[in-house]
């Protein structure tokens, strides 16, 4: 990360301690937050406006890590993909870290490999890969201590690790079984597991849609959308590897980026289309570990780029990106996470300098 430290005190005169964005500057240089609607005529390009870096401890640089808004700052999780403990940390507004400076020691009775986190119903929810088993969890809200809701077979978690899907929660998960729904009651108690869908992921994602939930992922041949409520699955004949959604109720639909051989790729979500993966092209060249996220008003996406930098920007209608690199950042695949808080886009990420995170906003021109 370029470093984290070097930028920090280039833009602490713009950015203060506000986790939010940067002071107020003259309107013909001020940044937008990430959900600011723009003026029509008015043209914007994706700024980095402020950094953060921690001195949190973390096992290793190939992490697995997933960050989640709070109403007053963010939590982040971390794995080593090569297996240990789920670490964890909470920041405040300013981007400061919340109690144990060194962060927390969540659990760490099994060897953890991959997680998913999601914030539902005031709750952390923590989904953990061990083997072919994955653990569901509540957090508890200092991070301090968890309850296992259940264990299911299975080697994938959906990103969003619990939705409501008509006001059932639901976790999905992947295997070689299928695709399987676990549900929990008002207590969160577990009411048992199903099959969705038979066809056996390579990889899979999910997110919340209205009162319903979507999934996707990927065979080796083939790749899925699907609205559990509803039931109406969608597929196309090519693989959508490590793919991610992002979906706005009110516009019917959202977009979904994808790994294809060395492109990275997106695919227009149209739910009321006759095949609800629609518009598919190329996102970028060359790239990997692609991210995309919604802010109220315009979709975000980002990747690691040929050079192993990030990559973030904005969506437009056509699905093209208007993006700027954040030169030096450079972490491994899946050791970093493209997050919304407080309606604005922020990247956490893990590379060789520590644990940090960037707030990107729009600027006009």
């Amino acid at each position: 990360m370029r470093s984290f430290f070097a930028i920090s005190l280039a833009l602490v005169a713009g950015c203060g301690d506000n986790l939010g964005g940067p002071e107020t500057l003259p309107a013909d240089q001020a940044p937008e937050s990430g959900n600011q609607a723009a003026d029509p005529v008015q043209r914007l390009r994706p700024e980095v406006c402020g950094v953060r870096s921690w001195d949190v401890v973390y096992d290793a640089k190939d992490t697995d890590l997933r960050a989640v808004g709070t109403a007053t700052g963010a939590a982040v999780f971390m794995v080593p993909k090569a297996g240990g403990m789920l670490r964890g940390f909470l920041v405040d507004g300013r981007g400061l870290v919340v109690g144990n400076q060194d962060g927390q020691k969540i659990r760490g009775d099994a060897n953890f490999t991959g997680l998913s986190a999601t914030r539902v119903d005031d709750r952390f929810v923590v989904g953990l890969v061990t083997g072919d088993q994955i653990s569901v969890n509540v957090i508890r809200e200092d991070l301090g201590d968890y309850r296992e809701l259940t264990v299911v077979p299975g080697a994938f978690v959906g990103d969003s690790t619990v939705m409501h899907s008509r006001n059932t929660r639901i976790a999905m998960t992947g295997g070689s079984t299928g695709m399987v729904m676990s549900t929990f009651d008002s207590n969160w108690a577990p009411m048992g597991s199903e099959v969705v869908a038979r066809s056996v992921p390579i990889s899979m994602t999910s997110a919340p849609y209205g009162n319903d939930a979507m999934i996707g992922w990927s065979t080796e041949n083939e790749c899925h959308v699907q609205r559990i409520a509803s039931g109406v699955e969608s597929m196309q004949p090519y693989p959508c590897r490590n793919s991610r959604l992002a979906l706005d109720y009110a516009s019917r639909g959202g977009w979904m980026v994808y790994e294809a051989g060395e492109r990275l790729m997106i695919a227009k979500i149209a739910v009321d289309g006759h095949n609800q993966i629609a518009n598919e092209q190329q996102l970028a060249r060359f790239g990997s570990s692609p991210r995309i996220a919604f802010d109220g008003q315009r979709f975000w996406a980002s990747y690691v780029d040929f050079h192993g930098d990030l990559v973030v920007g904005f969506v437009d209608e056509n699905g093209t990106l208007d993006s700027t690199s954040i030169s030096g950042t450079r972490p491994q695949a899946g050791a970093y996470d493209l997050a919304m808080i407080g309606g604005s886009p922020w990247v956490y990420a893990v590379d060789e300098n520590g644990v940090g995170a960037t707030h990107l906003c729009t600027m006009a021109y």
